[in-house]
């Protein structure tokens, strides 16, 4: 069974969206860039909500960054009720329509390799309340927003998670990795 992994970066409050910034663009890390790259190189599909996939539909088909190759070519899972054809937009994509956990389920069965989850925000946090992600990587950017949308929002009780790692890179953004306590 494949696992659902959340790769997300967030502002030092816990931001993961906001009017001010975006935290994924706060500081530029090219060892931070490289962990990523090595990892998602070696994903299943990419997961994303509408809104994420429309605006990485707009930049990787024509991106000649490393980036490129692992996000054009991996299959990706796009979650909407509204969009119709996203394989027309950028190949290798499907759209789940289903209910969120139903969906999920069924890619978790598929064979292959672990699954990215990119978000956006609102598809992160349905993730998180339905406990639909089996490990968090948060990219924590040393960087406060003040205002936005929190990872956790949606969470219809406290969770506990277990720190697996926490790596610190001199830019100040640190990788911490947690997986949720079951059981």
């Amino acid at each position: 069974m494949r696992d659902v992994i959340l790769y997300m970066s967030m502002s030092l409050d816990g931001l993961v969206a906001s009017d001010r910034e975006h935290p994924a663009m706060a500081v530029a890390d090219p060892e931070v860039k490289q962990w990523k790259l090595d990892r998602i190189s070696r994903a299943g599909a990419h997961l994303m909500g509408r809104r994420t996939y429309q605006e990485m539909a707009s930049f990787w088909p024509q991106s000649d960054d490393p980036y490129a190759a692992p996000m054009n070519d991996i299959p990706k899972v796009v979650f909407s009720r509204t969009l119709t054809d996203a394989e027309a937009t950028w190949p290798v994509t499907r759209v789940g329509r289903g209910e969120l956990a139903d969906e999920i389920a069924t890619i978790k069965a598929e064979p292959g390799p672990d699954v990215i989850a990119w978000g956006g925000a609102r598809l992160a946090g349905a993730l998180a309340a339905e406990d639909l992600i089996d490990e968090y990587r948060l990219l924590v950017q040393p960087l406060a927003l003040g205002r936005g949308d929190a990872l956790f929002a949606q969470l219809p009780e406290s969770r506990r998670l277990d720190l697996v790692e926490a790596r610190p890179y001199p830019s100040g953004i640190v990788v911490q990795i947690y997986r949720p306590r079951r059981g």
